[in-house]
């Protein structure tokens, strides 16, 4: 018992070292262009797109990550919809200024999706 109260111990005091993480994940919503305003009566379950957005707070970047072989514009708005950062490819890194604080929008455009997400810095 004296082993196991001694292991549980150890594992809580190196427990107690681990920092949180510095990157999060940004929740991205989908959208199929061109059906915006046609109603139906089928539900269907919501889009997915292998795409990962994360946000690395230390370094104040932006890493989008996705298949290779996807048709993309990335466009990174502030809260006042201008464009601060654009790329045209999926895998890429986009970087936030030190000084920018507020809210940043992250607009994915595909060939027939968009995907959009918010972020506060």
């Amino acid at each position: 018992m004296k082993k196991f109260l001694f292991l549980f111990g150890v594992l809580i005091f190196i427990g107690s070292f681990q920092s949180y993480a510095e990157r999060s994940e940004i929740y991205m919503d989908f959208y199929k262009s061109g059906h915006a305003n046609k109603s139906t009566t089928v539900h269907r379950s919501p889009m997915r797109i292998p795409i990962d957005v994360y946000y690395d707070e230390e370094l104040h970047l932006i890493e989008i990550f996705g298949d290779k072989d996807m048709n993309v514009q990335i466009y990174l708005y502030d809260e006042n919809g201008n464009i601060i950062n654009y790329s045209p490819s999926i895998n890429t890194i986009l970087e936030v200024s030190d000084n920018h604080s507020g809210l940043l929008s992250i607009r994915i455009e595909g060939e027939d999706w968009i995907a959009t997400g918010k972020i506060a810095v």
